[in-house]
């Protein structure tokens, strides 16, 4: 993650500092989860989209990010294509980065905790981030009328700013799914909801649930939930290497979701492994025995996978019913928002 600098900061008053706050107002009431953005907004001077710094302040880029949707609200009839898609990129990145705000960092020296910023931190992070953004941004420019302020805007920007990661996290996310029988709508939330840094525990967690109740021992937890994150931890950061805006996004989205189908082939093949070692042995596995067999009999395979599919995003709540913010709020007008 490169080092953030904070420009001039932008401040309460302007249509500008107006428009970012109602998007992550916005996002909130979605999740009805709060945001650690302390209000405070400045711009960037280090050639990112935007950052949710960890302190609480947020930057965004005022040339590609602000200046193009106070355009587009200026004169949405003479918008071009580009223009749209424009205004629409600007609210997929506030509510990215509104995410990373409303992760819980977590305890770095909890049992199993990943190392903040390490590849499967910045994999999983990142891709969960963009998993939201496209589920959102389009209920987004509903909740703050952006769809009526600039019409045909909805939908107009349909990329990723990081498509390896997430169809890395969306092919993990429909995998578990898959394995665990929950729907992916509460894989999605019992994920994000967990600190950061101990989401692959929490993916884990889910399959013993729902696959070994009953027959794993609570003694044998963490053996048994580290055998099942290493695949998914190991896939993912695998992506980080790869992951850049100057390559090909298809080619980036195909190796997400080949990773990810190998992340949870891997998965598979340790816990059919580990139900049956605990279905044979009348009297459980003793844990010197169990730990000795995770590490030598379940490492993760290292052999290419077919592609995942990666799942459709499913739609968020409803929200709450927004403030009835007019049309024309963002339109210029001496620079202060209406």
């Amino acid at each position: 993650m490169a080092t953030v600098v904070l420009g001039p900061e932008i401040l309460p008053g302007t249509r500008e500092y107006a428009w970012v706050t109602f998007v992550v107002e916005a996002v909130e009431r979605r999740t009805g989860r709060p945001s650690s953005w302390n209000r405070r907004l400045y711009e960037d001077r280090t050639g990112v989209l935007a950052a949710a710094v960890p302190s609480g302040p947020m930057v965004v880029n005022r040339a590609v990010i602000l200046d193009p949707v106070m355009r587009a609200y200026d004169a949405p009839e003479t918008l071009s294509r580009q223009g749209l898609q424009r205004a629409c990129l600007g609210v997929a990145v506030i509510v990215h980065e509104t995410d990373h705000h409303q992760a819980e960092l977590g305890d770095a020296s909890a049992p199993d905790a990943i190392q903040e910023l390490s590849p499967e931190d910045e994999a999983l992070s990142e891709g969960l981030a963009e998993v939201k953004a496209t589920r959102l941004t389009g209920l987004i420019m509903q909740d703050i009328q952006m769809d009526q302020a600039i019409p045909g805007s909805i939908g107009a920007f349909s990329g990723s700013l990081y498509p390896g990661f997430q169809a890395g996290v969306d092919g993990v996310l429909t995998g578990l799914h898959r394995v665990t029988g929950l729907p992916r709508e509460d894989v999605l939330s019992a994920v994000e909801q967990t600190p950061r840094l101990q989401r692959y525990n929490a993916m884990a967690d889910l399959v013993i649930a729902t696959r070994l109740a009953g027959l794993m021992p609570p003694a044998h937890m963490p053996e048994v939930r580290q055998s099942l994150s290493r695949p998914l931890r190991h896939e993912l950061a695998g992506l980080h290497k790869y992951e850049s805006p100057h390559r090909d996004p298809l080619a980036l989205d195909g190796l997400g979701r080949e990773f990810s189908a190998r992340a949870i082939r891997n998965l598979e093949r340790t816990l059919d492994t580990i139900e049956q070692q605990y279905r044979q042995s009348s009297g459980g596995l003793e844990t010197a025995h169990l730990r000795q067999f995770l590490d030598h009999g379940t490492q993760s395979g290292s052999g290419g996978g077919a592609a995942a599919g990666g799942g459709a995003a499913a739609s968020g709540t409803a929200a709450a019913a927004p403030p009835a913010w007019r049309a024309d709020r963002f339109r210029s007008g001496g620079g202060a928002a209406r």
